[in-house]
């Protein structure tokens, strides 16, 4: 049988396979409709601004946002333990992952119209300035980025809860301020057992 193998010299061994020459300028063609693409990508975000992820709290009939980088975890409510003697809108604790958690139903907190029980509602345990608070939600549809530009001022409603939104997008997402709503004076409850 006669051997069919090529010894191949140094140069042969280091020059990789070449493409016949158009097919070479097809994909120099390809390679820049690509670049101008993705310069032309760019250039938009940078004029369409600072973008920011947020994640969409369904309450009742109204949709809040929060930023992903404030959202630890999201967990459909199993069991609350309800805590005697605190306000209305502190649902009580919750256990995640072996830590107990202040739940607060943004429904009440918020004074909007009680709505209907959900069937099977969650737990959106957000966390800033070192505290963390599950907040208790109808659903949590999407999770969808945001111009800031398009950030528009939050709706006067009379609300005395209004500081905790910090604005609204065209879509009617009210954009939540956490920090507000955590350093909120009326979230703190006073221990009486002295």
């Amino acid at each position: 049988m006669p051997d069919t193998t090529q010894e191949l010299t140094p140069a042969e061994e280091q020059t990789p396979l070449a493409a016949p020459a158009g097919d070479t300028a097809d994909i120099t063609r390809v390679l820049e409709e690509r670049a101008r693409a993705l310069a032309r990508s760019s250039d938009e975000d940078e004029t369409g601004g600072e973008t920011i992820g947020m994640v969409v709290l369904a309450v009742g009939d109204e949709r809040y946002g929060v930023e992903v980088q404030d959202v630890q975890e999201i967990e459909p409510l199993d069991k609350i333990t309800p805590i005697p003697g605190t306000p209305a809108f502190w649902t009580g604790v919750v256990n995640l992952r072996g830590s107990m958690y202040p739940v607060l139903d943004i429904e009440r907190y918020l004074g909007l119209p009680v709505s209907e029980e959900v069937e099977s509602p969650k737990v959106a345990l957000v966390s800033r300035g070192g505290i963390s608070v599950g907040l208790l939600v109808d659903e949590v549809p999407e999770i969808r980025p945001v111009k800031v530009s398009e950030i528009g001022p939050p709706v006067a409603d009379g609300s005395s809860k209004a500081e905790v939104v910090r604005g609204v997008t065209p879509d009617m997402l009210s954009v939540l301020d956490l920090e507000a709503l955590l350093s909120d004076p009326a979230l703190v409850i006073e221990d009486d057992a002295s």
